[in-house]
């Protein structure tokens, strides 16, 4: 009977150390890949407000979207940032309204300014936008973020 039950504690040992030792190369694998992180900028009563992106905590681009024209820039428009020489670009879309509008800064070199993606909303109507780091068809994307025209 003890044999029996020191094989079984051996076996639920032995079962113990493979499950932890699978969660620690998966968890590991995962939190290397992580390393693009973004958050919303401040927001304004025009509905103006920015997302901006990290990589592995350096601060790599922008989207930045503004509900009204200010000083030249137009409004009911957002465009988007590169800063970083990493082979990789920046592209936002507004999920909402569905205008199928993005800009982007693919086939640029770093540092670079999207062109304005721009087109007329209601005054007030909610805007929803996502900004992700692009490189061919991999995105690491932010969630998407709201502000108003």
């Amino acid at each position: 009977m003890r044999t029996r039950h020191k094989s079984r504690v051996f076996t639920l040992l032995a079962a113990s150390a493979v499950l932890v030792g699978s969660s620690l190369t998966l968890g590991a694998g995962n939190a290397a890949a992580a390393t693009w992180t973004f958050e919303k900028g401040p927001s304004y009563s025009d509905g103006t407000f920015s997302i901006i992106a990290y990589n592995n905590g350096r601060y790599a681009g922008l989207m930045e979207w503004r509900g009204d024209p200010l000083s030249g820039y137009p409004g009911d428009a957002f465009r988007v940032f590169d800063k970083l020489s990493d082979g990789r670009g920046m592209e936002a879309k507004m999920i909402l309204p569905v205008t199928g509008r993005k800009a982007t800064t693919r086939g640029h070199s770093a540092e670079y300014f999207s062109p304005w993606s721009t087109g007329d909303l209601t005054e007030g109507t909610k805007v929803t936008i996502q900004l992700c780091s692009v490189a061919g068809d991999y995105a690491d994307c932010s969630f998407a973020y709201s502000g108003h025209a």
